[in-house]
């Protein structure tokens, strides 16, 4: 299969190729791509698109950031000082998610749960 560079007069231009499920994305005027040849046939019917002998400017790779991870509600309620592990589960036992616990706390709904346990979660969860 030959690959052909095809270029296009206008900048930003999406178009499908006869094949479906291949687009392709021409980003600046006259900055050719390449595809192959039978995908090019359609497009270089009209007028706008042509065959390019530009080289392909290679895109820079972006490395990735990897997405900090969080650690788990439960282990979560276990670090804060002063909450065992019985009590982590308690809590996790009427607030799930860590949001719905974070809910109650800003609507001021009462948290079933000693004073001082209560003091200790909103201490640690509002800054």
């Amino acid at each position: 299969m030959k690959i052909v560079k095809v270029a296009h007069n206008v900048s930003g231009i999406r178009v499908n190729s006869t094949n479906p499920g291949f687009k392709y994305t021409f980003g600046q005027a006259g900055e050719p791509i390449e595809m192959p040849e039978n995908h090019a046939k359609k497009l270089l019917k009209n007028s706008d698109f042509y065959i390019s002998d530009k080289p392909i400017k290679k895109p820079k790779k972006v490395s990735q950031i990897n997405p900090k991870q969080e650690k788990p509600w439960l282990q979560e309620l276990e670090e804060i000082k002063g909450i065992g592990k019985k009590t982590a589960l308690d809590i996790q036992a009427v607030y799930p998610t860590k949001g719905s616990l974070l809910e109650a706390i800003s609507k001021k709904a009462h948290i079933p749960f000693d004073d001082d346990i209560v003091i200790k979660l909103k201490k640690e969860f509002i800054h």
